[in-house]
C-alpha cells in the first residue's frame, strides 16, 4: 500500500511561502509607484492653486486683444 506524500506536500508548500515572504525585488517598484503618485498629486494641488492667479493676466490679455 502506498502512502499519500502528505508531508513532502506541506514542507514545499511552506518552503513557497518562506520564499515569497522573503522576496523583495516587487518592493522597489512599489515604492517607485508610490513616489511617483505623490509627485503627481502634489503637481495637481499646486496647478490648481496657481491657476487662478495665472488665468486672470491671460483674461486680461485677452479681452484687450
Amino acid at each position: 500500500m502506498r502512502v499519500p506524500p502528505f508531508p513532502h506536500r506541506r514542507i514545499k508548500k511552506a518552503g513557497a511561502a518562506l520564499c515569497l515572504i522573503a522576496d523583495d525585488r516587487g518592493a522597489t517598484s512599489i515604492e517607485y509607484t508610490l513616489i511617483a503618485a505623490l509627485i503627481v498629486m502634489s503637481l495637481v494641488i499646486l496647478i490648481s492653486q496657481i491657476g487662478d492667479f495665472v488665468s486672470t493676466p491671460f483674461e486680461t490679455v485677452a479681452s484687450k486683444l
